[in-house]
């Protein structure tokens, strides 16, 4: 009796152990799916990062940001044009539309968003955020991914 109790309880945990790692893995795929994604837009070089985050597929994804998500600041170091802008989303496979002409309002006080390029594949929704912190100041860039809704 104590033999068989021993082999289901080992059976148990070899089959539970052997769960989570398939269940892991097929997570990981999911997120180095989509963070292949980001290979898609073409950021310049000069660009300096300032901030990442990254929110790996979860089986339980208890939070209000989506699983998997994407999210990348860099300070630009200039003023971009809406030319710049549209360079770094032509290659991405699918339409982005920009917004305004990327240029800080002539009106604006403080923090603004320049424009925004946004876009979706059918299983992501992309959004490339540009704001202008203050009058003569770099703009900083934003490059958001997360599920398609």
């Amino acid at each position: 009796m104590k033999l068989r109790t021993g082999l289901v309880l080992a059976v148990i945990l070899v089959l539970g152990v052997t769960g989570h790692f398939l269940v892991r893995s097929a997570e990981d795929r999911v997120t180095a799916n989509m963070l292949s994604r980001v290979e898609r837009f073409a950021i310049p070089l000069n660009w300096q990062v300032e901030a990442e985050t990254v929110r790996p597929e979860r089986f339980l994804c208890i939070s209000t940001n989506p699983c998997p998500s994407f999210y990348r600041r860099w300070n630009t170091g200039k003023e971009l044009t809406a030319a710049e802008v549209s360079e770094v989303v032509s290659k991405v496979g699918f339409e982005m539309k920009t917004s305004q002409i990327c240029q800080r309002q002539s009106n604006a006080i403080g923090p603004t968003t320049a424009c925004n390029s946004k876009g979706t594949d059918g299983e992501y929704d992309y959004l490339l955020n540009v704001t202008s912190p203050d009058l003569n100041e770099p703009q900083v860039a934003t490059l958001i991914i997360r599920p398609h809704q």
